[in-house]
């Protein structure tokens, strides 16, 4: 396991601000989609690249999820004060998140992705299946008071 995949619960205190069941890769589009729009905008916040790193992860998760969690998936936004977490959920619970850099190895690099994206990023089963998650800081922009 890479050290900067956690197992671990995901943190405690976010708020849902949004879920999307998956069935099938062909839901990806909407899901990308959907999410941009569920986030924060440039006005509101100062997120450089975060929309675009946090869609990114959210499809490569999503991927991993249909393709080796054993049926449907599931991908939640939540939010707490300057933070976002992605929650991906799949029905895998006896398996561990494969990490890979071997470019002929088939599958791993979405988890290596994420590492690098995301603040933190770490997983947990449950009985009903297995949860990875990716944690964003999003810094808060002060109001202007230009007259």
């Amino acid at each position: 396991m890479d050290p900067r995949i956690t197992a671990a619960p995901a943190p405690y205190g976010f708020r849902e601000v949004r879920s999307w069941p998956l069935l099938t890769i062909e839901q990806l589009p909407a899901l990308r989609g959907d999410l941009e729009a569920n986030l924060p905008t440039a006005e509101s916040a100062s997120l450089d690249a975060v929309p675009e790193a946090i869609v990114l992860v959210a499809s490569e998760l999503a991927t991993n999820a249909i393709e080796h969690g054993d049926g449907p998936a599931a991908v939640r936004l939540l939010e707490r004060d300057g933070e976002l977490l992605l929650d991906v959920a799949d029905r895998a619970s006896g398996t561990t998140p494969r990490i890979t850099t071997d470019p002929c190895a088939s599958g791993g690099f979405g988890l290596v992705l994420a590492a690098r994206l995301a603040d933190a990023v770490g997983w947990y089963a449950t009985q009903a299946g297995k949860h990875v998650w990716a944690r964003f800081t999003v810094e808060t922009r002060e109001p202007s008071l230009t007259a």
